[in-house]
Parts: C-alpha cells; sequence; structure tokens
C-alpha cells in the first residue's frame, strides 16, 4: 500500500505538471492570465484530494458520498485529460506551427470536457440487461438461464436504491441461477447488506459466488460472514452439482488469494470429481486464467469480470492490449473441445463513476441444448 501510494503521488504529481505546461504553453498564458489558471488548477486538484481523504476518514459523514464522487470525477478527468494530451502530442511531432498547437490543445481540451461529461452521464440510471443465447452439448433441460453480477463495488457514494434497482431486474429476467463474479463492495456493509436489499435476490436454485481482489483489499472474511448470512454458495476452490443438470465451479482471485496467503486459488482442486459429461460453468473474478483452464479441462463457459472494461482512457487502451480476453464474448477450440468466456464490464464501476466506450450491464446468458 505504501507503494502504491508513492507510486500515485509522483504519477499525480507529474500528471499535472505535464497538464499545467501543455495548457500554458500551447495556449500561450502569460503574466495575470497564466497565474489565474494555475491558482484556480492547483485549488481544485488540491480540493479533489482533500475530498477523498475526507470521504475515507469520515465514511459516515452525510457528505461523504458527493465529495467521494467530486474527488474521484476529478481523477476522472485527470486520466482522460493525460491521455488526449499524449494522444495530440504525437501530431506535434509532424506539425510544429504555434496556430496547429493552439488549434490542436484547444479543441483537444474542449473534447476532454465533452468525454468526461459523457462519462458520468453513461454511469446514470439502470445498467442495460445484455443477453447472451450458447447451444452446449449434453444440456439435460432444453434451455437454463444464468444471471451474472460482477463489480458491484459498493461504496460511500453508493445509495441503497441503487442496488434495490439492480435486485429487482436481475428478479425480472427469472434466472434458475445467479452468478455473481467477485467485488461487491469497497466498504465494510457486514451490518448494512441487508438495506441493498441483496437479501431479496431470487433465482430457482440460489445465488453462487466466488471472492475477487477487492474481497481480499477488505475482508475476505467479512465476505464470507456476508455470502452465508445472504445464502449465497461462496465457491472457494470447489464446484457443485445443481439439481443433475450442471456443474458450477469457481476459485479464489488468482492473485490476491495467493498474495494474502488465503485459500490460494487451486483450479484442480476446483474443478475435481466434475463430471465433464454434463456442462460445467467456470467462475473465476479474473479473466486471464482461462488460457490455462480450458487447455486442461473441456469446461463449458467461464464468467469473469474484474476489466471493468477499462471505463475511461487510457485504461481501456492499456487493458485491451493487457487482457487477451478484455470484454465481451470469447470462444476458444481445442482438442476437440469448445470452451467459452464472458468477461462483464461490470455491474457498476470502480472508483470515478465515469465510462467512456462501456456500459454497466446485467449479463443474462441462456444455455440451449442441443
Amino acid at each position: 500500500m505504501i507503494m502504491f501510494f508513492i507510486v500515485f503521488a509522483a504519477v499525480f504529481f507529474i500528471g499535472n505538471v505535464y497538464i499545467i505546461f501543455r495548457i500554458a504553453r500551447d495556449l500561450n498564458l502569460h503574466g495575470v492570465p497564466f497565474y489565474i489558471f494555475l491558482a484556480l488548477y492547483i485549488a481544485l486538484a488540491a480540493f479533489s484530494v482533500y475530498c477523498i481523504k475526507f470521504s475515507r476518514t469520515n465514511p459516515s459523514s452525510p457528505y461523504a458520498g458527493l465529495l467521494s464522487n467530486i474527488s474521484y470525477i476529478w481523477l476522472g478527468t485527470f486520466s482522460i485529460t493525460i491521455a488526449y494530451f499524449l494522444l495530440s502530442h504525437i501530431l506535434f511531432i509532424f506539425f510544429h506551427s504555434q496556430k496547429f498547437i493552439f488549434n490542436t490543445t484547444l479543441i483537444t481540451s474542449v473534447l476532454i470536457i465533452v468525454s468526461a461529461v459523457y462519462s458520468v452521464i453513461n454511469t446514470c440510471g439502470v445498467p442495460r440487461v445484455t443477453e447472451i443465447n450458447l447451444k452446449v452439448p449434453n444440456l439435460s433441460v432444453d434451455k437454463f438461464t444464468i444471471v451474472q453480477l460482477s463489480d458491484i463495488h459498493i461504496d460511500v457514494a453508493t445509495k441503497y436504491d441503487e442496488i434495490k434497482k439492480i435486485v429487482d431486474i436481475t428478479n425480472s429476467l427469472n434466472p434458475d441461477i445467479i452468478a455473481f463474479t467477485g467485488d461487491l463492495a469497497d466498504i465494510d456493509i457486514s451490518s448494512t447488506y441487508e438495506k441493498y436489499g441483496l437479501a431479496d435476490l431470487k433465482a430457482k436454485y440460489g445465488v453462487t459466488a466466488v471472492t475477487g481482489n477487492h474481497e481480499y483489499y477488505g475482508s475476505v472474511g467479512r465476505y464470507e460472514y456476508i455470502c452465508k448470512k445472504l445464502n449465497w454458495k461462496l465457491l472457494n476452490n470447489e464446484n457443485i452439482l445443481i439439481d443433475n443438470k450442471i456443474y458450477f465451479a469457481g476459485i479464489t482471485d488468482i492473485k490476491t488469494s495467493v498474495y494474502f496467503n488465503n485459500k490460494p486459488f487451486d483450479v484442480d482442486k476446483s474443478l475435481k470429481g466434475a463430471d465433464f459429461a454434463k456442462p460445467v460453468i467456470f467462475m473465476s473474478h479474473q479473466p486471464q486464467i482461462f488460457d490455462k483452464v480450458f487447455k486442461k479441462y473441456p469446461v463449458t463457459l467461464q464468467l469473469s469480470g474484474h476489466t471493468h472494461a477499462g471505463q475511461i482512457p487510457p485504461f481501456d487502451i492499456v487493458e485491451f492490449f493487457l487482457y487477451k480476453y478484455f470484454c465481451g464474448l470469447y470462444k476458444e477450440v481445442y482438442n476437440g473441445n469448445t470452451s467459452y468466456i464472458y468477461v462483464t464490464p461490470g455491474t457498476r464501476w470502480w472508483g470515478p463513476p465515469m465510462r467512456l466506450f462501456s456500459k454497466c450491464e446485467i449479463v443474462k446468458i441462456v444455455l440451449e441444448r442441443y
């Protein structure tokens, strides 16, 4: 954590210096206009730091949620600004005139504001429902409906009704089972989980769940307690057979479980005893384990989240190249067996309530027999 804050502080400082330099130089700010701009920028940056500190140290304050959103939106806009300015800087290698630089930076600044505003608006309202239909062999019923939720990330700014609406939409899809692929909360909700309506989630065969990385950052023990109270089946490197129809297997988070040495993930253990003559749904919060899984086990489908589809630049660009399975449905064929993975961008978001090129979603996956 110390290293994280050191790196974050360094990036934040250097990034802000770069933004100030670009705006001042490219827009030819000198004298009084420059000092006014500098004072306003530093004041806003300092206020954003104060907001995030206040919201973390005073989570029960009625202002915590508002100040948290202010700080995160500033950080999100900061990220978009860095990405757009760096991309526009590439043009200056080929075009050097002051007029071109001035106009490019001015247009880029407008695009930054538009992108930031749209990104915030894009997270408002309820998540969309994404429906996936997959034909799978050996299914003993005509259809089996899974609703996947992931990356809800309840924090100090999350209102109870926001989660209740997600619960209502999920229930309206009449799932046979609900699969939650990790990262439920970034705050302690062990005494307030009922207020979010999580106990009202309804499915024929209940809720299965796995741990995400944020469960370990907070307290995996609290998450296990909440799952037990909600009667969610938490799959810690294990599998269950649902009504003699379909297996659900799940592992703990592939990174933090090892780092914290708390039930380290074990793919072999999670699939031990599974009969692959039946469909097997494999749940892992992070998607990158899929390459190893489908090459060893003929799983029908892996469900994952974690990537958030990057949410905003430059993270969406970086993650697109970092993750082979970045977002959406992928198909792999190995030794004659077909396996799928669906990576959801998440039911909500983490950090800035902002999404530029992706949407929050609830995933309805209909398995069909063939």
